[in-house]
């Protein structure tokens, strides 16, 4: 059911980001801290929240797909199949750790008033602008890596991997019953309005599911920061970015594509959700300039982020809470790339900031 008229879909964009920011913000459900703390503290506890989102988005797709509301396209965005996701998942997840948050994480940390966050936010942007410079020469190499397989396992072994599915889905809810009984899903945090990661867990699969329901593509953000960066290079540099193909494959925006400027919309609400619940819970305070190697680090994790994102064609949101339930070849590449990634940065890090 993609949308059609640009006030409904401005309305659902903006709609969503607020929630999602409001969910973010009171949960500080942040990726980038859940998979760096396995490596760098041993710290799995958040991880269990993780994996039941992308458990749930998965048995939500399932079910869509059972009913028959699944999109006439289920796979869209997630076609193209090539070895340069595990590249692009490892700098986007060294990236991560570097800034200490990722593409939607950023948003809600930087709306409370951390500076640090705002130099990852331009970092992100530049990064799109450096990939946009890259493109043609990425895409052949992107090319050259590509593998001629189905966008998805569903589509390589249809009847097989939906037993594998649910049966997978019926073992993670053991787990999580047994997960309940010892009270892993509850955290002790004292502090006004916080909701429980596993409370933001479902809502992350629930946003994701009526994402996929509205525009064929689940839950995802990293394009917005492409979309801003070609919006800004044609105020500073019109004629040069105009010459770029990765700016000039995408026409001028048609009010009924409100895809191509829903993620800057979705991004928008996210913020806007994320400064609101600042404000109310009286956490909302502007800090104090970072040292520069944080800064550095800031604005470094920030380029590499949005330039391993366009490398494989989405974030980790995308992929990790869209892609993997669906399946697609290219988030497993993905999350592969992103696991290196983030345990190459955990380790180096340390170093980094303690010289």
């Amino acid at each position: 059911m993609p949308l059609s008229n640009p006030w409904l879909w401005f309305v659902i964009y903006f709609g969503l980001g607020l929630i999602l920011g409001t969910v973010l913000y009171r949960s500080d459900f942040c990726m980038a801290a859940i998979l760096r703390d396995v490596f760098l503290f041993k710290d799995t506890a958040r991880l269990r929240h993780l994996f039941l989102a992308v458990v749930l988005t998965l048995f939500l797709f399932l079910l869509l797909r059972a009913v028959g509301l699944s999109p006439a396209d289920p796979y869209r965005g997630y076609g193209i199949v090539s070895l340069m996701g595990v590249g692009g998942g490892l700098i986007f997840g060294f990236g991560m750790v570097l800034a200490g948050g990722c593409v939607m994480s950023s948003l809600y940390k930087m709306a409370s008033g951390n500076l640090s966050y705002v130099l990852v936010f331009f970092g992100m942007i530049l990064g799109s602008m450096l990939y946009a410079e890259l493109f043609p020469w990425l895409q052949e190499v992107e090319r050259s890596l590509s593998l001629a397989m189905p966008a998805s396992l569903f589509e390589l072994w249809p009847r097989a991997m939906r037993w594998v599915a649910w049966t997978f889905i019926a073992l993670a809810a053991l787990l999580f019953v047994q997960w309940q009984r010892k009270g892993y899903w509850h955290l002790r945090v004292e502090v006004a309005g916080y909701l429980q990661p596993w409370l933001a867990a479902l809502c992350l699969a629930c946003i994701s599911l009526a994402l996929y329901l509205f525009s064929s593509v689940p839950l995802g953000i990293s394009s917005g920061y492409a979309e801003l960066a070609g919006f800004l290079g044609r105020m500073i540099t019109p004629e040069h970015v105009a010459s770029l193909e990765y700016f000039s494959r995408s026409e001028a925006m048609h009010l009924a594509e409100g895809r191509r400027y829903g993620e800057v919309v979705l991004m928008a609400g996210v913020v806007f959700g994320a400064f609101v619940n600042a404000v109310a819970l009286r956490e909302f305070h502007v800090s104090p300039p970072p040292p520069l190697s944080q800064c550095g680090a800031a604005f470094a994790g920030g380029l590499l982020i949005a330039l391993g994102a366009r490398m494989a064609q989405g974030c980790n949101f995308k992929h990790l809470l869209g892609g993997l339930p669906l399946l697609s070849v290219q988030s497993l590449l993905f999350a592969l790339g992103l696991i290196l990634g983030v345990w190459l940065g955990a380790r180096i890090l340390p170093r980094l900031l303690l010289r």
